[in-house]
């Protein structure tokens, strides 16, 4: 992980007088607002094991994040439906009964740290759901993964530029130049964007996934239809 007081070398030449706070609290809101929305900052979570007649669960992801949005998730080799809740209730109106437990065909993120499973299942699986999410910093965060820092340190750098030039009556303030950083930015964000989308393209193919392993090493999928 790459914490936030690294980039400051960065940023202070540009903003005379402004102190490390100030300037990392700058960096990391830029860091939140360009994993929303870039969509750059993917991974696939620890997989979840799904236990009877149980529909909600825990999204779980690195230290220091949260999850901005589920991506895809797949139970026992088969993708999952997203949904929101209000078409949920309409598909499925009795899908919290116990009775009608069965094999989960949606999923619905209902917050940034719970999601459900519709039909819940009715059986106990170990690490049964794979998920991919895009995450971003919280809103304490001091770090943040290696690999967004390498590939778009720029993009966040001239966020935090962006952010501190154009604030009202500060010595640095520079409103001409923070308007030349934000289209930096903007342009960051557009070609993060696009190599984000580009990598999670759909592929066909069949995946079964064995619920049941002990191997250390983490299986990667791939989005697929």
């Amino acid at each position: 992980m790459s914490t936030f007081e690294s980039l400051l070398p960065d940023v202070l030449p540009s903003v005379y007088g402004c102190s490390d706070p100030v300037a990392i609290s700058a960096i990391r809101s830029a860091a939140i607002d360009f994993c929303v929305k870039s969509e750059a900052y993917q991974q696939e979570l620890d997989p979840v094991t799904t236990v009877a007649k149980i529909f909600e669960y825990d999204l779980e992801p690195p230290k220091n994040s949260v999850v901005h949005k589920i991506l895809w998730a797949i139970h026992d080799g088969e993708k999952l439906e997203p949904l929101s809740t209000g078409l949920l209730e309409r598909r499925l109106p009795d899908w919290r009964d116990k009775a009608n437990a069965g094999i989960p065909k949606y999923f619905v993120q209902q917050s940034q740290s719970i999601f459900y499973l519709a039909p819940m299942p009715a059986t106990t699986k170990v690490e049964s759901v794979i998920l991919r999410a895009v995450l971003k910093p919280t809103a304490t965060a001091t770090e943040l993964d290696d690999e967004v820092v390498n590939n778009y340190k720029d993009a966040i750098v001239n966020g935090a530029l962006f952010r501190l030039l154009r604030t009202p009556a500060k010595g640095w303030t520079d409103y001409n130049a923070a308007q030349m950083y934000g289209a930096l930015y903007a342009e960051g964000v557009r070609e993060a964007e696009n190599e984000a989308r580009a990598a999670n393209t759909p592929i066909a193919r069949s995946v079964k996934y064995g619920g049941y392993h002990t191997s250390p090493t983490r299986r990667r999928y791939t989005q697929y239809r």
